[in-house]
Parts: structure tokens; sequence; C-alpha cells
């Protein structure tokens, strides 16, 4: 499981949110909500992590910490790729 999604599953849980209430609350799909605590979506949107954040009482700036944590390789690799040609 990425960071991301077991952060937000464990305060989910934490709170006694369940994905239907939590999907009210933050309008967001419970479908999209499952993707991200169970690793189907990596690189989950900046507009959702501020949502779910705020919701449940996470520091917005650890989480996309967290998300930039998943993808330095991706990043340098295409930096590379764009600089050598």
């Amino acid at each position: 499981m990425n960071k991301i999604g077991n952060i937000i599953k464990q305060e989910r849980l934490k709170n006694n949110l369940t994905l239907e209430s939590l999907s009210n609350i933050s309008n967001i799909s419970i479908s999209t909500l499952s993707k991200i605590e169970n690793d189907k979506i990596r690189n989950v949107s900046s507009v959702f992590l501020y949502r779910l954040s705020k919701i449940l009482n996470i520091d917005y700036n650890y989480l996309t910490r967290q998300r930039w944590d998943i993808l330095p390789t991706f990043l340098y690799e295409r930096n590379h790729r764009f600089a050598s040609k």
C-alpha cells in the first residue's frame, strides 16, 4: 500500500468514517477513495488531497510530500530524457 493510501485509510478509520460517509463529505466517489486507499491511484489529485486533509485533519503539506516520495525516479528520468534531446 502506498503511503498516501495508508495514511488516509488509517485516519478515516480513526475518525470512524466509512468510505460512503467520507465520500459524501468530500464529494469524492467511493470508488475513487477505495482506489486511493488500495494503491490503484498512485498520483492522487492535489484537489482530492486538500479535501481529504481538511476532513481528516491531516497536514496537507505532509500529504503532498508523501506523493512526491512516490515519484522522484519518474521525474528524474523524465528530466534527463528531455535534456538529452
